[in-house]
C-alpha cells in the first residue's frame, strides 16, 4: 500500500482548494502534502492523529495543519457519516514580499508553523461562517476570505498547539499506515509488538525504531493513547459504569486502566467524567 502524499485537485480558476468533502471521500490513509491545511469537521466523530497527537474529533472541531505534518482521521464506526470542510494552500500564492510586510506579521507566523494546531473560536463563530463561505466564493473574494480566515485563526489567544515533536521523517512504502489500521482493528485486544513487527515485516527492534521515527511515539505508547481515547468517547454516556469500559479499551484489570488513564489525561477516569456533566 503506497502512502498519500496528498494533492486534491482544484478548480481552474481558483488558486487553492476549498471543498466540502463527505463519506467515503472523506477517508484518506496517514499522508502529508505541501499545503497548509484548515479543518472544520461539520458531521461525525472519530479519532485524529496528527504528527505525534492522538486524540478525538467531533463535530464543530476546527484544526488547523502546517506543510508536511503527516495526519489521519478515523471515524469512531465505519457506518458514521463524516462532512468536512478543507482548505489547502500553498504559502506561495501569497508571494514573499506580501508575506514580508509588517502587516502580514500573524498571519506569516501562522502559515509557517510546522504543527498541528486546534483552533478556539469560543464567542467567535464568524469564524465558522467565513469557512463555509469560501466554499461557494469565486474571484477575489475567494483570496480576501482565505487571508480574513487567516488573520482570525492568527489572532485567536484560545488555540492550543497538539503537536510537540516535528516528524521529518515519512514512511514510503505504507507501512504506517498498514499498522495504524491494524492498531484500530485490534486495539481491545491484547496487541503484543512482535506480532504488529511481523506485520510490518521487521524484527522487533527494527519495527520500535521504525515507527518512533516515523511517529515520535513507541508503538506500546500509541497503543495506550488510541485506547485511553477510545474510553473518553465511552466515558460521555453516563449509562456506562467504568467497570465495563476499561474492558472494551483493553486494559486488563481496572487499577492500572485508572493509572494509564491519569498518566495521559491528568484526572481520573471518574473526574474526567465529571467534568463533562459539569460544563
Amino acid at each position: 500500500m503506497k502512502p498519500i502524499v496528498q494533492k486534491l485537485p482544484r478548480q481552474e480558476f481558483k488558486s487553492f482548494v476549498s471543498i466540502t468533502m463527505s463519506t467515503p471521500i472523506f477517508e484518506t490513509p496517514w499522508h502529508r502534502h505541501i499545503e497548509n491545511e484548515i479543518l472544520y469537521i461539520q458531521e461525525g466523530h472519530g479519532t485524529a492523529i496528527i504528527g505525534d497527537f492522538v486524540g478525538e474529533f467531533s463535530p464543530g472541531d476546527l484544526f488547523y495543519i502546517g506543510s508536511n505534518v503527516p495526519h489521519w482521521f478515523r471515524k469512531a464506526q465505519k457506518d458514521i457519516f463524516c462532512t468536512v470542510v478543507v482548505i489547502q494552500f500553498d504559502q506561495a500564492i501569497f508571494g514573499q514580499t506580501f508575506l514580508k510586510l509588517p502587516e502580514m506579521a500573524k498571519v506569516r507566523q501562522l502559515i509557517r508553523l510546522k504543527q498541528g494546531m486546534a483552533v478556539g473560536y469560543a464567542g467567535q463563530e464568524e469564524i465558522i461562517g467565513s469557512i463555509k463561505r469560501l466554499v461557494e466564493v469565486e474571484g477575489f473574494p475567494h483570496i480576501s476570505t482565505l487571508l480574513d480566515i487567516l488573520h482570525q485563526i492568527s489572532s485567536h489567544t484560545q488555540n492550543s498547539l497538539l503537536t510537540h515533536e516535528p516528524i521529518d521523517s515519512f514512511d514510503s512504502k505504507g507501512i504506517i499506515d498498514e499498522v495504524l489500521e491494524y492498531t484500530f482493528e485490534h486495539f481491545q485486544e491484547n496487541i503484543r509488538v512482535e506480532e504488529v513487527a511481523a506485520i510490518a515485516k521487521m524484527s522487533t527492534s527494527n519495527f520500535r525504531r521504525f515507527f518512533k521515527l516515523n511517529t515520535k511515539k513507541s508503538f506500546s505508547g500509541f497503543l495506550k493513547e488510541i485506547r485511553i481515547a477510545h474510553a473518553c468517547k465511552l466515558l460521555k454516556d453516563k449509562n456506562t459504569f467504568i467497570s465495563q469500559i476499561f474492558h472494551q479499551c483493553g486494559f486488563r484489570n481496572i487499577t492500572n486502566f485508572n493509572r494509564q488513564f491519569k498518566e495521559i489525561k491528568g484526572v481520573t477516569p471518574t473526574a474526567y467524567r465529571a467534568a463533562i456533566y459539569r460544563s
